[in-house]
């Protein structure tokens, strides 16, 4: 216990006087407002299905059952969530949008798409929708209608933008460690449109079959 924290004072600190970090406002914790909607511009109603599309802000917290994938294969850890890419959203946004507990929805931008069960809950806010990482694309998952294709990951709809405080080196706690402290994207705030989809298609025919090849409703 008599081992000092790795900062400049060897104490906890709030305030962070680097001065990349003052430049960028971040000396000390402050309120930042979400980001804009500019990648939902380019998909808005441009392939409708008949379903009002939600614009969320999606966020990708840690999943309550695993650490990123590590038991998104196990069979006694699957018994724990619905086998499969699930989203989670409030009862007033799903009430907006036709949705009900358990349907297959769509989240997609200019960025990708992702196709999984909506999880309706009192626990999410309303404006938001969440989805766990790092759940795999491997098990239980259809195409997505916007694009065809099957549905993607939690990143799918993410952008990598570099952080510049992240390139601060060589400073106390600022030091680079692998999987701790360096360059990385910032791709944890995006908005997303969603809805309930159609038809739900399993992919299941070779890519030369027609599109609606393997399709139920």
């Amino acid at each position: 216990e008599l081992i000092p924290w790795r900062t400049l004072t060897g104490r906890q600190q709030f305030y962070q006087d680097h001065p990349w970090m003052r430049d960028f406002g971040e000396g000390l914790a402050s309120y930042r407002p979400p980001i804009d909607t500019k990648t939902l511009y380019e998909v808005e109603g441009k392939k409708p299905n008949g379903h009002p599309e939600l614009a969320l802000n999606f966020i990708t917290p840690h999943q309550k059952w695993g650490i990123h994938s590590t038991y998104g294969d196990n069979l006694h850890m699957l018994t724990l969530n619905r086998g499969g890419p699930v989203v989670w959203l409030s009862e007033e946004d799903a009430k907006r949008g036709g949705i009900e507990d358990n349907d297959w929805i769509e989240l997609f931008n200019s960025n990708g798409a992702i196709a999984a069960r909506a999880v309706v809950s009192q626990r999410v806010k309303p404006g938001m929708v969440l989805k766990y990482h790092a759940q795999e694309k491997t098990i239980n998952t259809p195409g997505t209608e916007i694009t065809g294709t099957r549905g993607g990951i939690h990143n799918s709809v993410t952008r990598i933008v570099l952080k510049p405080t992240h390139m601060i080196g060589g400073y106390a706690q600022y030091s680079y460690g692998f999987n701790y402290y360096g360059t990385i994207g910032t791709n944890r705030d995006e908005f997303v449109l969603v809805r309930k989809m159609r038809r739900v298609d399993w992919l299941d025919e070779p890519a030369a079959s027609s599109s609606t090849a393997g399709t139920h409703a």
